[in-house]
């Protein structure tokens, strides 16, 4: 017999304990109604999914992301209510240095400083003075007209040629890309991978005429946060999924659970798993959040003809990326690691497709005297480079930012399928999800494959989907 039977011990199961799903139940759980309750499921022994952190011998790595924009009140104030923003100097929460605004592209061999004024763009040598006049042109480019085939998606390297022209693309946008998605700009939708740039398009036909306008404050943004801030925490990006779940009550997670069964009943979902204890476990559900990314997805017990419809979600995209934390002694770089760090064009034919400068844009990433460098590698373009060799990658960093010596610090993190890619054919993937949650009442899929990949991203849809899944509740009782 099953250990547990309660059908009216919690209204909502959600499987997978990423920063999606936590948010997802701290949202539910901020709504304080005694009929709104939850069980967090993971197979996982510890919460966060790909945000993690290790602390080692002074120096401090990231296993994934390595800070969040705060540009939302309703981060802002999530921060507050689990405890990491306060006004004591042991607060977790940890901005970034200045310099951290300061990012370089890697040109002909050279780090160069991205412009960050129109008079820097004037002069900088990224771009060619034909380079800069075309850019100029902007606000008298059209909307994209698509005779024939209104259904036709627009890359994102169409995008830019079209608006900006082809230096812009190759000196900023496509590095841009790959420190972002570690994507392929040719393939990526515009209007799927890039929102709210597209979004600027449609409004205001230009795209600086919007960001003019924005700056101004046409736009009415009643959660927008000025100014924005990048922040990470004092003990690593991990403390924000574990400070989230340590103030979930301890009976709704449940770590190290291995599902058996999902299935659909009269009233909502039945799961079957068993616990880390080995113990079985069943309950009813009035709905299920599945937060798991794509390829884990593919692998959960789900109804057969559910994953039979699925097939289109599991076949995103999700290229492997190498994050590779070295540390060195601060003479033996050259460079003076004055920024966030760089990101390297493709026509440099680089092993890397960026390097964070980790110990320049936060404090305690690094011993004193000591720096801290994040490498990544691989992507859509070059996924065979997520399996560099150290000293391939040491050689690239002695060009490029005079780096000589032995590491004095290592710790690797290899994710064979790392971000999910919003391609051209991406509507389908969206036509899909729609249909299933559609086809079964009480399903809901959710996670960075779905509205947006940054870590900000996923908490605001989690929390969004715990307030929508709270007023359901509550009109049923």
């Amino acid at each position: 017999m099953p250990a547990n039977n309660d059908p009216t011990n919690a209204t909502t199961a959600i499987i997978g304990a990423g920063i999606t799903g936590l948010c997802v139940a701290h949202s539910l759980q901020q709504q304080s109604s005694e009929q709104i309750s939850f069980d967090l499921i993971d197979s996982a022994q510890k919460v966060g999914g790909a945000i993690q952190s290790t602390l080692s011998n002074g120096y401090l790595a990231e296993h994934g992301p390595n800070s969040i924009l705060i540009k939302d009140k309703r981060i802002a104030t999530l921060l507050r209510q689990i405890g990491l923003d306060g006004d004591n100097a042991d607060a977790e929460l940890l901005p970034a240095r200045p310099e951290a605004t300061r990012r370089y592209i890697v040109q002909n061999g050279f780090t160069v400083a991205m412009p960050g004024t129109p008079t820097a763009l004037i002069s900088s040598p990224l771009f060619s003075l034909k380079g800069k006049m075309r850019l100029l042109l902007e606000p008298f480019i059209g909307r994209l007209q698509k005779r024939g085939n209104p259904q036709r998606e627009e890359s994102f390297a169409d995008f830019v040629r079209r608006r900006f022209g082809p230096e812009l693309l190759a000196s900023a946008a496509a590095p841009f890309v790959s420190g972002i998605y570690a994507g392929n700009p040719e393939t990526l939708s515009v209007r799927h991978a890039f929102p709210r740039l597209w979004a600027i398009e449609q409004k205001h036909r230009s795209i600086l005429l919007g960001l003019i306008a924005q700056q101004l404050g046409a736009e009415n943004n009643p959660h927008q946060l000025k100014p924005s801030q990048i922040v990470s925490f004092r003990s690593g990006m991990h403390a924000l999924p574990n400070a989230i779940a340590d103030s979930l009550p301890q009976k709704s997670l449940h770590l190290g659970a291995k599902i058996s069964s999902i299935e659909p009943n009269d009233n909502g979902w039945t799961i079957k798993w068993t616990d880390q204890q080995g113990k079985d476990q069943q309950k009813d559900y009035r709905n299920i959040v599945i937060t798991t990314p794509p390829h884990k997805l593919s692998r959960l017990a789900l109804p057969a003809k559910l994953h039979q419809t699925l097939q289109p979600v599991f076949d995103i995209a999700s290229p492997p990326v190498t994050s590779l934390v070295l540390g060195f002694k601060r003479e033996e770089i050259a460079h003076p690691l004055d920024g966030f760090g760089m990101l390297i064009k493709q026509s440099e034919n680089s092993p890397l497709l960026g390097v964070l400068f980790s110990s320049s844009m936060f404090d305690g990433r690094a011993p004193d005297g000591h720096v801290a460098l994040t490498c990544m590698m691989g992507g859509s373009i070059n996924p065979q480079y997520a399996d560099n060799d150290d000293q391939v990658v040491l050689q690239e960093l002695d060009k490029l930012l005079g780096v000589t010596g032995k590491p004095s610090f290592r710790h690797q993190t290899t994710w064979p399928q790392a971000i999910p890619q919003y391609s051209l054919n991406y509507q389908e993937k969206l036509n899909t999800l729609n249909t299933c949650e559609q086809s079964y009442p009480g399903l809901h899929l959710a996670g960075n494959y779905r509205n947006g990949i940054s870590v900000v991203d996923c908490m605001l849809n989690g929390l969004d989907l715990g307030k929508k899944l709270s007023r359901h509740s509550s009109t049923l009782h």
